[in-house]
């Protein structure tokens, strides 16, 4: 029986429903990707895949936002594997994998995506090929792969900060001293003079995990140059937080940022506290203008979220500030 769905951004494709109500669910990091594809042709695009897929940001260290595993047809690890989260399935219409999953009335090459073909709640994208010059037709589709997997997993990281649902009683309280940001409910703030502390904090069995913010605001809408900016990251590191952060040299970098309409420019970098035993973490710094209130703005976000990778949270953190706007914008 064929399934006929309709992915984002996608055509209209007809593949093969496999999982049934009893399937089991999905394992793995949502950002790992299980990569089935003959030996032969994998060798001929391992590099372009790895590099398209496996691109890198930097956060206190350069990270892959997704890690992709190949695995090969005669590899026994395939069978616990595909229960992966994230499937890519390389082939044509021969490959025996790609004959359980697409309907073989489909042209090549193509893009396609399923859920729940092994695991309830898995996505299975395929890049289905022809019999003939596949090595280029994969190179062809890498692009629409990567854009369509990167656009599936923002919008994960959205729903999972926002599970708890939005903080509008805070929301109102922001407003009114002059600002709103979108918030989780799980989030909390404390006012002391004019600056503003929105925290949240996790204790888990694997990692401690803390993101925080600070808001606070000058007269003026003047511009803030990029080192007046860092000084006043470093002030505030020193002043504002227990123990004192100090702003590190690595990874250091400034960029324009318009947020909601209103300019801005953005530090980001790694902090290090003054503890007996140093933690450290990434940072976001921002000034945001609101000439309506002659004001200008100072975001600072930051992490802690030893032993994981920090993509993720660093993305919470970004949403939050995006978030941002002057009240009466």
């Amino acid at each position: 029986m064929f399934e006929t769905m309709i992915p984002r951004r996608l055509l209209t494709l007809a593949l093969l429903s496999l999982a049934g109500c009893n399937a089991p669910q999905p394992f793995g990091d949502r950002h790992s990707i299980i990569v089935h594809a003959d030996t032969e042709l994998w060798a001929a695009v391992e590099a372009e895949v790895m590099a398209t897929l496996e691109q890198r940001v930097f956060t206190t260290r350069s990270e892959r936002k997704f890690k992709v595993t190949y695995v090969a047809p005669d590899d026994e690890r395939w069978a616990s594997l595909r229960m992966w989260h994230q499937v890519v399935v390389i082939g044509p219409a021969s490959d025996e994998i790609v004959q359980q999953i697409v309907n073989p009335n489909v042209a090549a090459p193509a893009f396609l995506q399923t859920e729940g073909t092994w695991a309830r709640g898995q996505t299975v994208s395929v890049l289905y090929l022809p019999e003939t010059g596949q090595a280029d037709a994969v190179r062809q589709l890498l692009p629409q792969l990567y854009t369509t997997l990167d656009e599936q997993y923002q919008t994960w990281v959205i729903e999972r900060m926002y599970s708890s649902g939005v903080n509008d009683s805070l929301g109102l309280a922001l407003a009114e001293l002059g600002f709103t940001l979108q918030l989780p409910n799980v989030y909390i703030h404390i006012v002391e003079d004019s600056f503003i502390r929105i925290g949240n904090s996790y204790r888990g069995s694997d990692t401690d995990l803390l993101r925080s913010l600070l808001i606070t605001w000058m007269s003026g809408t003047q511009d803030v140059t990029p080192d007046e900016l860092r000084a006043w990251r470093e002030e505030t590191g020193a002043s504002r937080y227990d123990p004192p952060q100090d702003v590190q040299d690595q990874g250091f970098r400034y960029a324009n940022v318009e947020v909601n309409g209103r300019a801005g420019i953005e530090l980001r970098g790694v902090w290090r506290d003054r503890a007996e035993f140093p933690a450290a973490g990434p940072f976001v710094t921002r000034t945001i203008v609101c000439p309506e209130q002659n004001r200008t703005y100072y975001i600072d976000a930051w992490l802690y979220a030893p032993g994981t990778d920090k993509y993720p949270y660093v993305r919470q953190l970004e949403i939050l500030l995006d978030s941002f706007r002057c009240v009466g914008s």
